[in-house]
């Protein structure tokens, strides 16, 4: 197996899927998959149709990404475009999208992008060493539960819902036939080396906690029958000891201090999937990023601004599972969440050099998604938010 990575900041679809197709193809002659990420400026479908005209062989997946994109060369700002690309003799690949339709459920779109992707692969019947899911922000718990149901375990998933600059819904996601602004991308994995994945949220829990007793879809409407939003601002102000400002987003200041849900134990230590509070609405409910259910005791979680400048590099040491060989990768997906990135913009560069350390310079890519799904180390399936996921793929 080998991967290349390529990026450009070229402003022209075309123009730039040409750039990208020059510096892979110097490395890699025949990919067998493209994962592509892209910023909401580009037109979409003629990356796509570009891409497709020089890679007529290859699966492909694009996605889009918030304000930029990371790669082993570091952060490349907005308008940019990333390809992560692997050619494997010994190994298959597929990929498909189904866009969202008003007649049908989400998690049925997931079921057939899913089959749809395994059967492009030419391995039917087998099951897949890793899923790669991007879907368009909005019911990502459907979809997972959609794909463990139709697979009957719990595949590794690394997966981040498309994003764009600002919550406008500009974002994007396409395979090599079509392109769309709701739907489910899928790439299937079945490579000759062997795989290793983490994900991790990075956050504590405060003592502060409560049961969910009513919610609608995304919005959490009362925490131990107390408004949410009135019960989060509380929570937030005796945490801080400051004011919460109402004229500014709600978005930007919880985002070192979001809800969460215990998932599992691992060595007696909880772990936790994260919501981000975006929004107040008028009725007094806490709109946020993914869904709670009725009787789920929610904690007021804690982050630091170092803290999610360091996890990244912490979540791909954990994926690189020192304790049982010298790691030896040949390269690395790696998934980021879009709040955090924003909190920490001036310093992606030190996230970057962080992730190249701990993947001994591999390449790798790593966009900015809008919600983050992956497979926990208990074999709890989650979507999250806040949160950073990295697959490797080692030489052994």
């Amino acid at each position: 197996m080998k991967i290349a990575t390529a990026h450009t900041r070229l402003s022209d679809a075309s123009q730039a899927a040409h750039a990208l197709a020059r510096s892979l193809k110097a490395r890699l002659t025949t990919p067998q998959l493209l994962m592509v990420y892209f910023t909401e400026q580009y037109d979409a479908d003629q990356l796509r149709e570009t891409l497709s005209e020089l890679f007529p062989e290859a699966q492909m997946v694009g996605c889009s990404t918030c304000c930029g994109v990371m790669t082993q060369s570091g952060y490349i700002e907005g308008p940019s475009i990333a390809v992560w690309a692997c050619n494997d003799e010994k190994g298959c690949y597929g990929s498909a999208l189904v866009p969202h339709e008003p007649h049908r459920q989400v998690a049925d779109s997931a079921r057939i992008a899913l089959n749809q992707a395994i059967e492009n692969s030419g391995r039917c019947g087998e099951l897949p060493k890793l899923i790669a899911l991007h879907s368009t922000p909005g019911e990502e718990e459907h979809t997972l539960a959609a794909i463990r149901e139709e697979l009957g375990v719990a595949v590794p998933v690394i997966g981040g819902s498309a994003a764009a600059d600002s919550v406008q819904g500009q974002w994007r996601v396409f395979d090599s036939q079509r392109t769309a602004n709701t739907g489910v991308a899928i790439s299937v994995f079945y490579p000759s080396a062997r795989v290793s994945y983490s994900f991790h949220s990075g956050y504590a829990a405060t003592q502060r906690s409560a049961t969910v007793t009513d919610v609608r879809g995304r919005q959490l409407v009362s925490l131990d029958h107390q408004p949410a939003a009135e019960v989060y601002k509380a929570w937030y102000e005796a945490e801080t000891g400051i004011a919460f400002d109402t004229q500014q987003p709600v978005f930007t200041q919880s985002t070192l201090y979001p809800l969460g849900t215990q998932t599992g134990t691992i060595h007696g230590l909880p772990y936790y999937t994260l919501a981000h509070p975006m929004a107040f609405n008028e009725q007094g409910h806490l709109e946020l990023f993914s869904q709670l259910e009725v009787g789920q005791s929610v904690y007021l979680m804690s982050g630091t601004s170092e803290g999610l400048v360091a996890r990244a590099s912490r979540v791909v040491e954990s994926a690189n599972d020192h304790a049982l060989r010298q790691p030896e990768p040949l390269g690395g997906l790696a998934i980021y969440c879009a709040g955090c990135m924003l909190h920490v913009k001036d310093k992606l560069e030190q996230v970057a050099h962080n992730i190249n350390t701990a993947l001994y310079d591999a390449p790798f890519v790593c966009p900015f998604t809008f919600g983050e799904q992956g497979l926990f180390k208990g074999g709890e399936l989650s979507h999250g938010n806040l949160m950073i996921s990295a697959v490797l793929f080692h030489k052994d």
